[in-house]
């Protein structure tokens, strides 16, 4: 409740656990970040669920996906929703890619209890987009007025280190694309 004594919770329990989450958005701080058109999957999604409150957005603040070419980097619920947001205010074209390889559609026992690292695809998906797995952002390009106008991407493969045991990512020779984008939103997590 929300006049609870902090005292009270301590005495009359065992442990007391505090599972509030961050709300520091994880940056991507590659050239071209600066630009205009590059912004936070929660900067996005706060502003369009204000504007279906009814709220009254200012001119100049405003963000929308509405006849853009838009990315989505991150490939969690937080990109999902954005998928569909730029979906519903009428983008171009829509493409969602993520760091880490394509899951698997079957459960691997190797990560039990852990949660299951499967494919996901939600209801967002289904409206349209185009997902890619194993992709790295390498930067943000420019017109001379300093707004986004695509983005440089390359195709990765994650091969575990003998030394460390880590996994570490590497660039596939030959796969460097720069893609058409007016719109990027970070979706890829939060910080402490």
């Amino acid at each position: 409740g929300v006049n609870v004594d902090a005292k009270l919770l301590v005495e009359e329990h065992d442990a007391v656990i505090l599972c509030g989450g961050s709300t520091v958005p994880r940056d991507l701080p590659i050239p071209g970040r600066e630009l205009e058109g590059v912004h936070f999957a929660m900067d996005f999604l706060t502003q369009n669920n204000k504007r279906v409150s009814g709220d009254i957005i200012p001119e100049e603040e405003v963000l929308v996906a509405t006849d853009k070419n838009v990315l989505v980097i991150g490939g969690g619920d937080t990109g999902s929703d954005c998928v569909g947001t730029s979906n519903r205010h009428g983008a171009a074209t829509v493409k969602q890619i993520e760091l880490l390889a394509k899951p698997s559609t079957e459960r691997d026992m190797a990560t039990w209890p852990l949660w299951p690292m499967t494919l996901r695809t939600s209801s967002s998906h289904e409206e349209g987009c185009e997902r890619d797995w194993a992709v790295l952002t390498k930067a943000f390009i420019g017109d001379v007025t300093g707004k986004l106008k695509g983005v440089r991407l390359i195709n990765i493969m994650w091969k575990k280190n003998e030394e460390t045991g880590r996994f570490q990512l590497e660039e596939i020779e030959g796969t460097e694309r720069t893609i058409k984008c007016e719109l990027v939103l970070l979706a890829i997590g939060f910080v402490n």
